[in-house]
């Protein structure tokens, strides 16, 4: 018995210190600006900001001087108003094992509409969907060809809400085929549409992405490669294209690896596709990715390639909202062994009005500042963290031979 205690002992021991050891987190910090009355802020994230976090917003905290936790709600102005949606009548639906989920419904009412919006239960799974119109439920004709629905679980409620984008049409009815051969079906709870004139959703230009254009010629496709030094959440994207009639099939594919019988291999994964016509306006609002590369295929067939003026990589806008003091001084942390942060002020309603603004400057990636090492004190010097790395590492040796000969004792 008194053994068996002794290795338990030892065990969390050995775990504590490896923690201690190599639990660093690679975390930024920057400083608050711009607080010119006591009241509620509104501070702009801007995509460095996401990009240092990770687009992950646990991560996240606001400090005043006394290193006290200041709190803040997250506010996008992509929220649309719940008077202007309208549900749209689910004529039939019907499911084949195995292979497709398809809900009918009726168009009549929301004719010319370029988006549906779709209501789903809380998953973890990721969907392909394609959407045909129709006027007489016989003849079917293609809007969306399998368009990926991924994301599909919301921390703050039990579903979620995708809006699908499609070309202007007067079908009277359309038709949703959700393929289910890779995974089980996903919960549909509503279809509808959002009525009338709607605030657009806020959106960043991605200044950081650059990208080569190139043709293939032997498969007859436009191939756009977009590269950023650092990874990027992209929200959209948005063509300006000068030549006069076109309508080309697109999708975005990103660089993914998986290990087969102990071999990595690398592959392309489609997140989006769409359809670029003149007759739209050819932006389009993504399920959003957090990549620093992507490439963009556009299917040319027996055309020209198209005239790309210009191409924005967009990324949807993000706040947050606290309440600031200007005698005070603020800064922000950014540290990858947070969580998410409990706060009083998430469970209150925040609308568009115009608070002040605050900035958050000069972001700054610890590890990676300069200074003169002559300047620093001996407990910050890189001699004085080997020293401390060597003598961890010894502990963890000299607990880890003193476990093993235990578990041989026993």
């Amino acid at each position: 018995m008194k053994l068996q205690k002794t290795i338990q002992m030892k065990t969390k021991i050995l775990l504590f210190l490896f923690v201690c050891s190599f639990g660093f987190a690679q975390s930024h910090k920057a400083t608050i600006e711009n607080v010119k009355e006591d009241d509620f802020h509104k501070i702009f994230i801007s995509p460095e900001v996401r990009s240092a976090s990770k687009d992950n917003l646990d991560y996240f905290r606001i400090l005043d001087k006394s290193q006290k936790e200041v709190p803040f709600v997250v506010f996008t102005n992509s929220n649309r108003n719940a008077s202007l949606y309208q549900k749209l009548e689910i004529l039939n639906k019907f499911s084949i094992n195995d292979s497709i989920s398809t809900f009918i419904i009726n168009n009549y009412n929301a004719k010319y509409n370029g988006e549906i919006a779709i209501v789903i239960s809380n998953s973890e799974i990721s969907k392909n969907i394609t959407i045909t119109g129709s006027n007489d439920e016989k003849e079917w004709f293609g809007l969306v060809s399998n368009q990926l629905l991924s994301n599909l679980n919301n921390e703050n409620g039990t579903s979620v809400e995708k809006i699908i984008s499609f070309p202007s049409n007067n079908y009277k009815f359309l038709k949703i085929v959700f393929n289910d051969k890779k995974s089980l079906p996903i919960n549909v709870l509503d279809i509808g549409y959002y009525k009338g004139e709607q605030k657009a959703i806020e959106t960043t230009v991605l200044k950081d992405f650059n990208y080569k254009i190139s043709v293939d010629k032997k498969n007859k496709k436009t191939i756009i490669t977009f590269l950023s030094d650092n990874f990027q959440k992209v929200d959209g994207i948005s063509f300006q294209i000068a030549t006069k009639l076109f309508s080309r099939n697109a999708k975005i594919l990103i660089e993914k690896t998986r290990t087969i019988k102990r071999q990595t291999k690398n592959y392309k994964e489609e997140v989006a596709n769409f359809l670029l016509n003149s007759n739209t306006s050819n932006s389009f609002q993504l399920n959003g990715f957090f990549e620093k590369e992507f490439t963009i295929e556009i299917e040319n067939q027996d055309n020209q390639p198209l005239n790309l003026s210009k191409i924005k990589v967009l990324q949807n806008s993000l706040y947050v909202i606290l309440d600031l003091k200007t005698n005070e001084k603020y800064e922000v942390v950014i540290d990858s062994t947070l969580s998410k942060p409990q706060y009083d002020i998430a469970n209150f309603a925040f609308n568009s009005k115009d608070y002040p603004k605050a900035t958050i400057s000069n972001l700054t990636k610890i590890e990676s500042a300069k200074e003169n090492a002559s300047e620093k004190p001996f407990w910050q010097s890189k001699a004085f963290m080997w020293i401390c790395i060597l003598f961890g590492i010894a502990i963890i040796g000299y607990f880890a031979m003193g476990l093993l000969k235990d578990m041989k004792k026993e």
